[in-house]
């Protein structure tokens, strides 16, 4: 039994790997049916769970991955690459169709609601809704969905 003193500070001991654990007990091998499976020593294996900052070459990961019906990166997340932000799409709207918007934005911002009558505010939120719904149509084409 140990003390922790100054001389002798408490040693922190990792975590086992239990994700990889709990997927080979799941796959209901053992250490030695994996190793045999991927040609290497048990004690590899062994290393594997009990040691979490190792981990096997990429080949035996993904046979292991593969063998256990999972991935990699359930396994072993710490190795994920991380992903980098994607600059938003640029879809080039035609300019015919962008002065259209424009106009018909303008005709509703600029309507006098107080005098304006039911059939003008129709007919500007009617050109309005086209102008949108023909701009959302072209970006929805490109691929480019919200």
């Amino acid at each position: 039994m140990s003390t922790a003193t100054p001389l002798n500070p408490p040693v922190a001991v990792p975590e086992r790997n239990m994700r990889l654990a709990a997927a080979i007990v799941e796959a209901g091998l053992t250490y030695v049916e994996l190793a045999d499976r991927l040609q290497v020593d048990p004690k590899t294996v062994e290393r594997w769970v009990n040691e979490p900052g190792r981990r096997p070459y990429a080949r035996h990961a993904h046979a292991v991955a593969r063998i256990l019906g999972t991935t990699v990166w359930d396994l072993w997340p710490a190795g994920r690459p991380q992903e980098q932000p994607q600059a938003p799409a640029v879809v080039p709207i035609p300019p015919v169709l962008l002065a259209a918007a424009r106009d018909a934005l303008s005709r509703v911002e600029n309507l006098d609601l107080g005098s304006a009558s039911p059939t003008a505010m129709a007919m500007h939120l009617g050109s309005l809704s086209a102008a949108l719904r023909t701009v959302l149509d072209v970006v929805d084409v490109s691929g480019v969905t919200g």
